[in-house]
């Protein structure tokens, strides 16, 4: 799964630079799309890395809110 969409959200990151390239504005969809990308990431890595027993979404809980940006 972190496979495919780390493949959708490549292609949305192109898309997106070229969107700001030629608008001068970030969209706001494609933003909100590879930041939930970003914190699945974080989540996944954190579960392999035994930082936390959570699993992450296919196998634990899905997670009800929108994710929360993390400051590192």
């Amino acid at each position: 799964i972190l496979a495919v969409w780390g493949f959708i959200t490549a292609l949305a990151v192109l898309v997106h630079w070229f969107h700001a390239l030629i608008l001068g504005r970030r969209h706001k969809g494609i933003a909100e799309f590879t930041n939930r990308f970003i914190a699945y990431v974080y989540e996944v890595y954190r579960y392999l890395y035994l930082v936390t027993n959570e699993r992450p979404w296919p196998i634990g809980k899905s997670r009800s809110p929108p994710p929360q940006p993390v400051d590192v």
